[in-house]
């Protein structure tokens, strides 16, 4: 199924029965010629862990241990050096409201280990939902964030990959910047990170704002024109430009257009144009970019050219696995990713929870009236459908999302980019 918008060409990518079930504040990275997926929610949080081979078109379920995360949603995650760092989402409670929730997952040996940090009770984030997660440099810049009982925060953390701690920014930027935010995105670009949208407190927003790195303050960013108020939407960066697609508001189905905005002219351009198929509007998805030499997977069993960077303070033992003939060397365990597009630029769409009044409230209309799911997963098959891609043309995978598809396998969209 085919609908072209203006320049962009909407493409539908079918699934078969071996592709998870459909899902919505889940969180995905991109690595090695692969989409990784974790958890989100359907009828109920989900725990389950899926890559997905773009060149073929495929899903494999991976394997969790008794160290992965359990059920979540409204979380993040994103991948360096071989590792993906999931932080947040958990199911709010008492017993981990103090608790920092990071995991990381080792690629190519398969494993899984919870980024405790002995002895830094009061200096590392606590559980949240709705923030932003991003790359820049050897960290990780965590923005915002929703407590079931606490509200929305301005928190802003930066973990160190190297280190493997935390450090805290918002005390020397609160009241400078976006504020308590959740529901947003955010990409880096060019040493600065832009942040959209989202919920300050209970209400939406379409402001625009710059953290740079290198000065470490926050500055507004005013435009005449742009996107309309928007949550739940997805954003990368691609040829200079900062694109934002989908979204919406609580009272109003989610929105199909597609914005780019240009960073040296510091202009925005709405690129889909006509009117809207409600098929093709996404809230609360996961949007990553792909280019032509990102789509080949290597082999990720392959350990004598594939290493993980192991992380810091970690027995080298630990990673020793069934499919791991050799412990690596030390010297042997930096890696680099395949470059996607011009920067890491990968940011899962994620919202708080349901269970506050005043959260329900907000989304009911969005939530329950607009959007249905029906159907189970079905696991056992592989895809015989390749993925229809363009060897000349970028393109966004938009995974996921409200509306849920019938039947219940998650949905795939492809935006070719080669016009646009």
């Amino acid at each position: 199924m085919k609908k072209e918008h203006g320049d962009c060409v909407w493409e539908q990518v079918p699934q078969s029965d071996a592709a998870p079930c459909d899902r919505f504040k889940h969180s995905c990275a991109l690595y090695n010629g692969y989409v990784y997926i974790y958890g989100g929610r359907k009828d109920s949080n989900l725990g389950d862990f899926w890559r997905y081979n773009i060149a073929h078109n495929e899903w494999e379920q991976l394997p969790c241990s008794k160290e992965a995360p359990d059920q979540l949603e409204g979380h993040s995650m994103v991948a360096h050096e071989g590792v993906l760092y999931v932080f947040g989402g958990m199911i709010d409670s008492p017993a981990n409201q103090e608790s920092t929730p990071l995991w990381m997952y080792a690629i190519d040996v398969q494993m899984w280990y919870e980024g405790k940090s002995p002895g830094c009770k009061g200096k590392s984030p606590t559980n949240r939902k709705g923030h932003s997660a991003v790359l820049h440099q050897t960290s990780m810049y965590i923005y915002g964030g929703y407590f079931d009982l606490k509200g929305a925060v301005e928190e802003f953390w930066a973990f160190s990959f190297d280190a493997e701690n935390w450090s805290a920014l918002s005390p020397h930027t609160r009241g400078t910047g976006p504020g308590p935010r959740h529901g947003h995105t955010a990409v880096t670009y060019n040493g600065a990170m832009y942040l959209f949208g989202g919920l300050k407190n209970m209400a939406e927003q379409n402001d625009f704002w710059k953290f740079d790195f290198r000065r470490h303050n926050w500055s507004n960013i005013k435009t005449s024109s742009g996107p309309p108020k928007l949550v739940g939407h997805g954003s990368l960066v691609h040829q200079n430009c900062m694109w934002i697609v989908g979204g919406g508001l609580a009272s109003r189905n989610p929105s199909s257009h597609l914005w780019k905005y240009h960073f040296n002219t510091r202009l925005w351009k709405k690129v889909s144009h006509g009117k809207e198929g409600s098929h093709l509007g996404k809230i609360y998805h996961s949007v990553t970019g792909v280019s032509p030499q990102t789509q080949q997977a290597q082999d990720v069993g392959d350990k004598e050219t594939l290493l993980p960077r192991i992380p810091a303070g970690k027995r080298l033992s630990s990673w020793a696995s069934d499919k791991v003939g050799s412990v690596p060397r030390t010297e042997d365990i930096e890696m680099k990713a395949l470059n996607q597009f011009d920067m890491p630029v990968f940011c899962s769409c994620s919202f708080s929870s349901q269970d506050l009044a005043d959260e329900q409230h907000l989304l009911s209309h969005c939530e329950n009236s607009l959007f249905t799911s029906t159907g189970n997963i079905n696991v056992g098959c592989e895809s015989k459908e390749p993925l229809p891609v363009c060897d000349s043309e970028d393109f966004i995978l938009i995974i996921g999302g409200k509306p849920l598809s019938r039947p219940s396998v998650i949905s795939v969209w492809q935006l070719k980019l080669g016009h646009a």
